[in-house]
């Protein structure tokens, strides 16, 4: 064993945690939350092919280096609860349908009960360029739908579950999910709680990650369908 293997093998675990939250999220939240002072134009084209593409690149290099890393810290993909059933399959399906529901349920409660200016919300969310590319589409939604749940539901929880209590760690990986949506606004943030909430405690309760992304994809194959079609002339 390498001196660089064996120092590895003996950080502790809050540093291990802290390596790969900064590693795999740090970017995105720091870039997320400069974009608040963004003007809603600035965002409104927000998704292109290029950017679609940089997504790809950048989260497939990240894994790059936290696969090495956690493999040296002996994790695997029994530990973090991945393996793909049909059975899994079925609850990825409901879990979209259950997520889908509740969203829709938030969005109408918080329009009814808050002083939230709906329409004026969802026009500031982050579009997407009307001619996305459908290849591209599938690609970066796969990709990135893996690489998020994987380190944001999985590692997170898996980590913090067995110390800190499954709520903690529910609401820690909600927390670090909604500050690399903060770019999304208002409306991304009355998604992605839910989100980040309904996924957590699924994967705690159940320790079976491909539901959340199989879910996480198809969703993410969705919207950028409906807002690249919402965009077309």
């Amino acid at each position: 064993m390498n001196p660089l293997q064996d120092l590895i093998k003996r950080l502790p675990p809050r540093i291990e945690f802290l390596i790969v939250i900064m590693w795999a999220f740090g970017l995105p939240i720091f870039s997320s939350i400069l974009s608040i002072g963004a003007s809603d134009i600035d965002k409104r084209e927000y998704f292109d092919n290029a950017a679609l593409i940089s997504v790809v690149v950048m989260e497939l290099v990240q894994s790059l280096f936290l696969i090495w890393f956690l493999r040296m810290r002996g994790w695997t993909l029994e530990k973090l609860g991945l393996s793909v059933t049909l059975r899994g399959t079925a609850w990825g399906l409901g879990l979209l349908v259950v997520t889908y529901a509740v969203i829709i349920g938030v969005q109408f409660g918080a329009q009814r009960l808050l002083p939230i200016d709906m329409p004026a919300a969802i026009e500031a969310y982050p579009g997407a360029a009307a001619n996305l590319s459908m290849h591209l589409v599938f690609l970066a939604s796969t990709v990135n739908g893996i690489y998020e749940e994987v380190f944001v539901a999985g590692y997170i929880i898996a980590a913090l579950a067995p110390v800190r209590g499954l709520w903690t760690a529910v609401n820690v990986s909600t927390g670090i999910r909604l500050l690399y949506h903060l770019y999304q606004g208002p409306v991304g943030i009355l998604s992605i709680v839910p989100v980040g909430l309904i996924f957590g405690y699924f994967f705690a309760r159940t320790r079976q990650l491909w539901p959340l992304i199989l879910a996480h994809i198809l969703m993410d194959i969705i919207g950028l369908s409906l807002a690249a079609s919402g965009n077309s002339p």
